[in-house]
Formats: structure tokens, C-alpha cells, sequence
């Protein structure tokens, strides 16, 4: 006499050749799949890097003016570095003018 627990659990429980069978096959998809994307990013019809390329004609980066008044000038282009280095220098010589000033009326 088994207990039927017991005989429900050893039912659903898969054999050691299964798994070895499951893993086999699981190494063997991935090594097709992992072989397919060398082929596909080394292909010889795609250079190395090809999704970097930039595609278009002509490059998408035009200096954006942040204020209309400021276009053309250092300040103009939104975000630039050079934007970002003339504010710093304003900031600057308005932080010697009040040091400055400070220093005058105590």
C-alpha cells in the first residue's frame, strides 16, 4: 500500500534524462542564438558598430537658441558648453562686483 501523496508527487517529478535532455537542447539554442547575433553585428554587409552610424544626410545637431534675443551669441546655443562657460564667467564678474562693493561699504 503507497500513500497516494507520495505517488501524485513521484507523477509530476521529471527524471534525471529529462533534465539532461532539457539542458542539451537549452545549450544548443543558446549557442545558435548567440552564433545568429555574431552573424548579424559581423555580417559582411554591416561594418562593426554599424547601429552608431549616424544615417542621415546631414546630422541632426543645430544649436538652439534658448532666448531669441541670445541667438548668436556664446549664450545662444541652449545646453552648449560654450553657453554653460559664458554664463559662468558672468557669474564671475558679478561675484568680484559684489565682493568688490562689499569690501567698499563694509
Amino acid at each position: 500500500m503507497s500513500n497516494p501523496i507520495t505517488t501524485w508527487i513521484k507523477s509530476g517529478m521529471e527524471t534525471y534524462k529529462d533534465r539532461e535532455d532539457w539542458m542539451t537542447e537549452r545549450v544548443s539554442e543558446n549557442s545558435i542564438n548567440s552564433q545568429k547575433l555574431v552573424d548579424e553585428r559581423h555580417g559582411p554587409f554591416k561594418p562593426h558598430d554599424v547601429y552608431q552610424v549616424e544615417t542621415r544626410a546631414r546630422v541632426n545637431f543645430r544649436p538652439n537658441a534658448a532666448l531669441s534675443s541670445l541667438a548668436g551669441s556664446e549664450k545662444g546655443d541652449a545646453g552648449s558648453f560654450r553657453a554653460v562657460r559664458a554664463y559662468q564667467s558672468d557669474f564671475a564678474k558679478r561675484r568680484d562686483e559684489i565682493l568688490t562693493d562689499i569690501a567698499k561699504n563694509g
